[in-house]
């Protein structure tokens, strides 16, 4: 028995910011920020406020500021997303990284 899968792959960094407000896919707001003319910050900004408008993405808010930081500054990220080190320090993300880095330097 075998299983075949067709696929067409994306690459996100062609993909315009632009359609991702324009169509209904929300799931590819925390992408925003790498996606072509998605690296200003008024453009990561609107990605979270819609990202915060929806419940059920509220979760997707650590990976845009995740993939925020490849294109704007910490501090920029940190003052859009309205987080301090404790909100992050809590994040699944920081602590498996946290985590990981312990693993390592035993």
């Amino acid at each position: 028995m075998r299983a075949y899968q067709n696929y067409r792959v994306i690459n996100l960094w062609e993909v315009e910011a632009e359609a991702v407000f324009q169509q209904p896919f929300p799931s590819l707001l925390p992408f925003v920020p790498i996606l072509k003319g998605g690296g200003e910050e008024a453009t990561v900004r609107q990605a979270l406020q819609l990202l915060r408008e929806d419940e059920e993405l509220l979760e997707l808010e650590n990976l845009l500021a995740f993939f925020a930081t490849f294109v704007l500054k910490t501090e920029i990220v940190q003052q859009i997303m309205r987080w301090d080190m404790a909100v992050l320090q809590e994040s699944p993300w920081y602590q498996q990284i946290l985590q990981e880095g312990v693993v390592f330097n035993n």
